[in-house]
């Protein structure tokens, strides 16, 4: 079970988490150096009185997932692109992931409500002795209500204290996955949407 003081710093990093979900995207536009937003994302982590759980990641277009900016990278946000900006928070070491996505354009847009509406359903299915695979297979028929794609090979996965990927993974699609959701364990669930003629 998850004590007073652990569930606290989960409090505290979340409303963090919150504070940065609105904020955030207001720094994404055309033109922004990558690695000064990254830089920017993690230094107000630390003035909200958190921890950065690991290095602020930008995704672009077809960049899905874990592109950490490097200390030379000279990227920038291109125009018309769709931008997500993953970010995680720790406060003794129990850590909040989450991430936001923009679409500076209008062909992009509606990928975000799918994501944000199959995050919902996926976390309103899961309890104590729930299959990871019902979540994934939940995961995909809203995504797949919207005519889009959940990306197989990127799931959601547990989170334990200073470890942010700690050996369990939640699929966003149906099929076999070893594993239940157990009372006092994190996660953190991340459907991964594209358009349905991506490749």
């Amino acid at each position: 079970m998850i004590s007073k003081d652990e569930l606290e710093a989960y409090r505290k990093g979340g409303q963090i988490i919150s504070q940065l979900r609105k904020t955030v995207p207001t720094w994404v536009h055309e033109g922004a150096p990558v690695r000064e937003l990254c830089e920017r994302v993690e230094a107000e982590i630390v003035a909200l009185g958190g921890q950065s759980a690991f290095p602020c990641n930008v995704g672009i277009n077809e960049v899905a997932a874990h592109y950490t900016s490097p200390w030379d990278d000279m990227s920038s946000i291109p125009p018309e692109s769709v931008v997500k900006v993953d970010f995680g928070v720790h406060v003794d070491g129990y850590i909040n992931d989450t991430a936001v996505t923009v679409s500076l354009s209008p062909i992009y847009g509606s990928m975000i409500e799918v994501a944000e509406d199959a995050l919902r359903s996926g976390i309103e299915r899961i309890a104590h002795g729930v299959r990871f695979s019902d979540v994934g297979e939940q995961i995909q028929k809203v995504i797949a209500q919207y005519g889009c794609r959940p990306i197989r090979n990127l799931t959601g996965h547990k989170v334990e204290r200073y470890t942010i990927h700690a050996g369990k993974s939640v699929p966003n699609v149906a099929g076999p996955a070893p594993g239940r959701f157990e009372t006092g364990e994190v996660y953190a669930i991340e459907p991964f949407v594209t358009l349905k003629e991506a490749a």
